[in-house]
């Protein structure tokens, strides 16, 4: 009995030490359902200074200081080389020089699409142009090999692969196009560029007419309602779903059936098409605003407060650097809200 009696008296000493021991965990933690655990406080982080959204062009006879000065004065997002010095590898120099300038990653880039839009031209560097790309292993090497070209020179953005359809002889594009299977070889090139450590920008988003209209020198038209659009935009829709891009570029191209105003700078396409309905989360640059496309109708600031507020993420200024400094002057008065474009450039430099 009084066996028993001890087993009975050590059992009721046990639960009374674990309910205690309940009491104390629970009193001294959070519970992970809690309202506490949901209300705590986020890290708030400080907008970026404007000039991160803005890209300007250096070209080779410009002088570098004049380019580093502009860096400098308004921390910019980065640079496009537009053209190429009489030793490529001085770009290396130029790139040190920028860099220096700046305690965050500069995007350098380059139009390297291989053909005639080549900012490298010299025999050491792979000029295969798209069209004359047949399958996914070329495709995938070519990219591979250029990207460790540019990789090497310091450059660590290239605004390829070009996915507009055209399929006329006359069109503006018709020799910066693939051929066949344009998502297959765009990926694939695109995988052998962030292989080599080089970020591919695919353009130019929704796509360009298949028409001689040179957005350099005119603003191009294309007629479709919205019934067409899905059969417009596949490619690029495709290419997102397969490729994952970090980033694409825009087209200075209007839909004036779907949008009055140019895709570069439409609401409609930047945010409504691509982020809310394709998913598109990742860097959005626009083509050069200094392009007759945009420049005879708006002014640089005018351009690049509507392209700001339409979802782009970086204003590209390549032809016209030196508009920048006017620009940001003009838009330092107009309080845009870039909070979701400062996360997209946080997450493309986690440093910054």
């Amino acid at each position: 009995m009084k066996h028993w009696v001890l087993l009975a008296f050590a059992l009721l000493i046990s639960i009374l030490v674990f309910i205690g021991l309940q009491f104390l965990f629970t009193s001294t933690s959070t519970p992970l359902d809690s309202d506490t655990t949901k209300a705590s406080p986020e890290i708030s982080l400080s907008p970026l200074p404007l000039g991160r959204h803005f890209m300007i062009g250096h070209w080779a006879d410009t002088p570098v200081a004049s380019t580093t000065a502009l860096i400098s004065r308004h921390q910019l997002a980065g640079v496009i080389i537009m053209s190429a010095p009489e030793n490529e590898n001085d770009i290396k120099n130029w790139v040190d020089a920028w860099q220096a300038v700046v305690d965050y990653p500069l995007m350098i880039a380059i139009d390297q699409e291989g053909g005639s839009v080549s900012r490298l031209t010299g025999n050491q560097f792979d000029q295969t142009s798209q069209p004359d790309i047949t399958t996914a292993e070329e495709a995938y090497a070519i990219g591979f090999d250029r990207g460790q070209e540019l990789q090497e020179l310091g450059i660590t953005m290239n605004f390829a692969p070009v996915l507009d359809t055209a399929t006329k002889p006359e069109a503006f594009l018709y020799n910066r196009v693939f051929r066949h299977d344009p998502v297959g070889l765009a990926s694939a090139l695109s995988r052998g560029l962030r292989e080599a450590g080089i970020i591919p920008v695919a353009k130019h988003f929704p796509g360009h007419p298949d028409t001689s209209h040179d957005s350099h020198i005119t603003l191009p038209t294309v007629h479709i309602n919205d019934n067409e659009r899905a059969d417009f935009i596949r490619p690029f829709v495709d290419y997102i779903k397969h490729a994952k891009p970090v980033a694409l570029m825009t087209a200075h191209v209007v839909f004036p059936n779907l949008d009055p105003l140019p895709a570069t700078i439409s609401s409609y396409w930047l945010t409504h098409v691509l982020r809310q309905q394709i998913g598109y989360t990742g860097l959005l640059i626009t083509d050069d605003m200094s392009m007759d496309a945009i420049d005879t109708t708006w002014t640089s600031t005018e351009a690049s407060r509507l392209a700001l507020q339409a979802g782009a993420d970086i204003v590209l200024f390549a032809a016209t650097p030196e508009a920048i400094t006017q620009t940001l002057t003009g838009l330092e008065q107009e309080h845009i809200d870039t909070t979701d474009s400062d996360m997209r450039i946080r997450a493309y430099a986690p440093e910054a």
